[in-house]
């Protein structure tokens, strides 16, 4: 789909937003490529942790659900076995995760155990915009804007060429407040048509006042960048799935390639909203997660590219399940933290157990918060931690997540 002139001037508070991308893509640029490009994964709905990390040995969660929703040790859906749990219970992965056990078996993988955002909420829409603002609150969510946008300012990729792109019709809330945000579509569309059709937009807008002409020669600047960069432009090494996961991630691996400077990617899954009929839709899911991000961290160990991926939702689901063959919005769940200088093969945080007495109303506490973890990622990864990126939030001692 070429980029209209509607659709060139068409904005938000970030910037202008040039046209829709694959589903869940969002893309942040700067001039050069960096040592480790971070890639973080929304899994938005509220993936059931407990389905997808647990002990299946626990006697209470035996006594929460049925079989069909814990990981069990034997059968012909028997869980896959993890080493280094955070007790000493059994600790396992879904069965339909065979990538992401690969993953943490060959240590580039590392689960975070009830880590999650410090609040009360159980709704999608509060804990995502607490999540994409890097907050826990509502008084800090009103007088902040998108995590990724400040970290942009705040280390000066803001003002370079790409320095945050979006792949949805808008700029995702956790790019939200740079003002050169630029949406992008599938990036071999990336472009605004004919050779005339292109002049009549750099006329249009060279000479337009206020910031309708700013962003429109914003994008049409970021469209002749691209064309630049994208000669020749390269594909996927790796083999990708036809779901919206792996082709979003198979973009991402393709800009990295062409060197455009990527420095921060988000890429959003969903889906994970499991109430009713919850095995068959979880293990789905399950098996696409897995696959996408096991397709993808091998094409970049292929094309010799450092990166560090962080996958957590919103929050996780009830300890029990409901009468629906489902589970319930809930609190502490597990995040994922992959790349080649991750301490992976093991599960990392402060593990409670599943007793009702150590519950959060009935929910997973959390015990880590999900900051405290990004804070590490990028410190590590990136080499830098801007002191107000989290607003109110102090990290604490480092989990060891990474090697020295």
């Amino acid at each position: 789909m070429l980029i209209s002139r509607r659709s060139i001037v068409k904005s938000t508070a970030a910037g202008a937003v040039l046209a829709a991308s694959p589903v869940g893509l969002r893309l942040a640029f700067a001039g050069s490529t960096p040592s480790s490009v971070l890639v973080f994964v929304l899994l938005r709905g509220g993936m059931d942790g407990l389905n997808m990390v647990a002990p299946s040995d626990d006697s209470d969660l035996f006594a929460a659900r049925p079989e069909s929703l814990r990981l069990v040790a034997s059968g012909t859906n028997a869980a896959l076995p993890l080493a280094n749990g955070p007790s000493s219970n059994d600790w396992r992965l879904h069965p339909r995760a065979t990538a992401l056990k690969a993953l943490y078996d060959a240590g580039q993988l590392a689960f975070v155990h009830a880590a999650g955002v410090p609040a009360s909420s159980r709704s999608h829409f509060q804990m995502q915009a607490f999540v994409e603002n890097g907050v826990a609150d509502q008084i800090t969510l009103s007088q902040t804007n998108g995590w990724i946008a400040r970290y942009a300012i705040d280390t000066g990729i803001a003002g370079q060429t790409f320095a945050l792109l979006s792949g949805d019709a808008t700029v995702p809330p956790s790019m939200t407040g740079d003002k050169q945000a630029i949406s992008m579509p599938d990036p071999n569309q990336f472009n605004a048509g004919s050779a005339s059709r292109t002049a009549f937009l750099e006329a249009a807008y060279s000479s337009a006042s206020g910031s309708l002409g700013a962003q429109g020669r914003v994008a049409l600047n970021a469209v002749a960048n691209f064309k630049t960069l994208s000669t020749g432009f390269a594909q996927p090494s790796g083999a990708y799935g036809t779901d919206s996961l792996s082709k979003a991630l198979s973009v991402v691996s393709e800009v990295i390639k062409i060197k455009a400077g990527l420095q921060v990617a988000e890429v959003e899954f969903n889906d994970w909203d499991t109430h009713v009929n919850q095995q068959p839709r979880f293990a789905n899911s399950a098996a696409i997660l897995s696959a996408g991000l096991g397709s993808f961290m091998a094409d970049m160990k292929a094309s010799g590219q450092t990166v560090t991926v962080v996958a957590m939702s919103e929050f996780g689901r009830r300890v029990k399940s409901n009468a629906s063959g489902g589970t319930d919005h809930g609190h502490g769940n597990v995040m994922m933290v992959l790349g080649s200088s991750v301490k992976g093969g093991r599960i990392y945080g402060k593990w409670l157990g599943l007793n009702p007495s150590v519950l959060d109303l009935g929910d997973v506490p959390v015990t880590t918060d999900y900051r405290a973890v990004l804070s590490e990622v990028i410190s590590h990864a990136r080499g830098d931690l801007p002191t107000s990126l989290f607003p109110g939030f102090t990290a604490p001692a480092p989990l060891g997540l990474f090697s020295a």
